[in-house]
């Protein structure tokens, strides 16, 4: 409980698409889903926090917008699927025009990741589970010395992503959701959105689990 109270959560952006913040030993941290730059900054600033690198749930711009700017100031390694690496190209595939101005940043991931895989980025170990469905490189991000999982868009409280834009599947998304069901053990969910919840609460609670 001690590490999960030191995971730090920002709202940003037109969405408010939930940015977390989470320290590691040696006053290094890792953001991941920045939606915009100068309120991580503002944090790291003021906590006296060195970025380590930066991780991308998925491809849509709310969850991006912020990662151009956060390279050009401290030039650090950015993480992100690589089932959505066209997203992180394309204004019109990552759903930028959700952002209300905010000019539209391409970003290359510097260690794209898949399915089963294992990484580390500012000193805090992944591992990614694929949920594709919303889009096709979304994933749960299990976060073990935590004791959470970050799910981006796939997971709410209550909820699911949509899944109309690009490379979303609705079939996917169940497939997926199967997968979530079978996870065993309970685990503090962070999500892209809203609240936090648990694993079995929304076993429990959210219809669209309870339901297949």
């Amino acid at each position: 409980m001690d590490n999960l109270n030191k995971i730090m959560c920002l709202p940003l952006g037109a969405l408010a698409s939930n940015c977390y913040i989470i320290p590691s030993e040696g006053q290094t941290a890792v953001v991941i889903d920045p939606a915009s730059s100068a309120e991580v900054e503002a944090v790291l600033d003021s906590r006296e926090l060195t970025l380590g690198g930066i991780v991308v749930t998925h491809g849509h711009f709310d969850h991006f917008a912020g990662v151009a700017a956060l390279i050009r100031e401290f030039d650090v390694p950015v993480f992100a699927p690589d089932l959505d690496l066209e997203m992180f190209q394309s204004e019109s595939k990552s759903w930028a025009w959700f952002m209300q101005g905010t000019p539209f940043a391409p970003i290359t991931p510097d260690y794209p990741f898949s399915d089963g895989q294992k990484f580390v980025a500012g000193g805090v170990r992944f591992r990614v589970m694929g949920a594709p469905g919303h889009t096709a490189g979304s994933c749960l991000l299990f976060c073990e010395d935590y004791g959470v999982i970050f799910t981006g868009d796939v997971l709410f409280q209550g909820g699911i992503g949509r899944t109309d834009g690009f490379s979303g599947s609705e079939s996917m998304q169940l497939e997926s959701l199967r997968k979530i069901l079978g996870i065993s053990g309970d685990y503090k969910l962070l999500c892209g959105h809203g609240e936090s919840t648990t694993l079995q609460e929304e076993k429990t609670y959210n219809p669209y689990l309870r339901n297949l």
